[in-house]
């Protein structure tokens, strides 16, 4: 019965971010769906609790306005980039698994190993309002660093791996950390791998999240989760080839990127971020169809590395 009510869940957000609808509309449809059961109708008082348990489980607010349409407040939640967007599709996804089991082995999803250990305790920490003690060890050493202590801002996934920003409260953690002049009120703010995290516990040490830290524009000044004091945000142009240019039409490598100029060869893009290693590592990944135009500082460096690659495969 429970798992018939959570698809009953998801119908409704479905229902609701395609349009608003009335009371009437939304029994018609549930009606017509799989889902129905002529013993138990749709009425006022159910709808209610499904808004109340959506709310809870996804924070997203169903509300009924003035002229009596349901609607979803705060549409920008359900955006393609959001938390809950994530997680119904996910849900979505594993309950339709769940309902034909002939189809698991034709939905293919990527894993994501370094979410399974940690993920959960510091999400934990992060309701609670609690700091995280872990150990830390970097790709390539032998040895761990010494407890950190975080208030964890927030999480994110950026090329198949977990990562938790926060405001390190260890003093050898924060040494020699150059802080952006934009975050600095945010204290020390680092990200960390959780593929590289060792162990972790929740402390008992409170902190309060601040209320004008936006993860979002954060992570919108970045390209994936590089943070570099002295790597400034440029104007970048790049020409992208006619045989490419549709990917990155499609999913954008940036939230500011701009289609400049388009002709029957190739287009040109626009944007403006730091160049970091992870910006550059997707423009390598494109190969000869992606031509830096600007800067030129960044122009030089794809040169070297083209010119590292050819002696690496000489003639072949």
């Amino acid at each position: 019965m429970a798992k018939v009510i959570f698809k009953q869940y998801l119908w409704l957000i479905d229902k609701l971010s395609q349009r608003p609808m009335k009371f009437e509309e939304i029994c018609s449809s549930y009606e017509r769906s799989t889902l129905f059961e002529p013993r138990h109708p749709l009425r006022v008082r159910t709808l209610y609790n499904w808004r109340e348990k959506i709310n809870d489980l996804f924070g997203i607010d169903i509300v009924c306005d003035n002229h009596n349409f349901y609607r979803i407040e705060h549409r920008e939640r359900l955006n393609d980039n959001s938390p809950a967007r994530w997680i119904i599709q996910t849900m979505a996804v594993n309950e339709m698994v769940a309902d034909k089991a002939e189809l698991r082995p034709r939905i293919l999803l990527e894993k994501i190993p370094s979410g399974k250990t940690f993920l959960m305790p510091i999400l934990e920490a992060m309701k609670q309002g609690r700091t995280i003690n872990f150990v830390y060890r970097k790709f390539g050493h032998t040895t761990d660093e010494e407890p950190i202590e975080m208030q964890p801002f927030c999480v994110k996934v950026s090329q198949r791996r977990w990562y938790v920003l926060g405001n390190v409260l260890s003093e050898h953690a924060r040494k020699n950390v150059k802080v952006h002049p934009l975050n600095a009120r945010y204290g020390v703010l680092k990200i960390y791998a959780l593929d590289r995290i060792q162990s972790l516990d929740i402390t008992e040490n409170s902190w309060v999240y601040p209320e004008d830290f936006s993860a979002d524009d954060f992570f919108n000044r970045l390209y994936g989760v590089y943070i570099a004091p002295d790597c400034p945000i440029e104007q970048v142009k790049l020409r992208i080839s006619a045989a490419q240019r549709d990917y990155v039409r499609s999913l954008p490598m940036h939230i500011t990127q701009a289609e400049l100029e388009t002709t029957d060869e190739y287009s040109v893009f626009g944007f403006y971020l730091p160049p970091s290693i992870d910006f550059i590592g997707a423009l390598l990944a494109m190969g000869s169809n992606c031509e830096v135009l600007e800067p030129q500082s960044l122009r030089d460096y794809m040169a070297k590395e083209a010119a590292a690659m050819k002696a690496l495969y000489g003639d072949h």
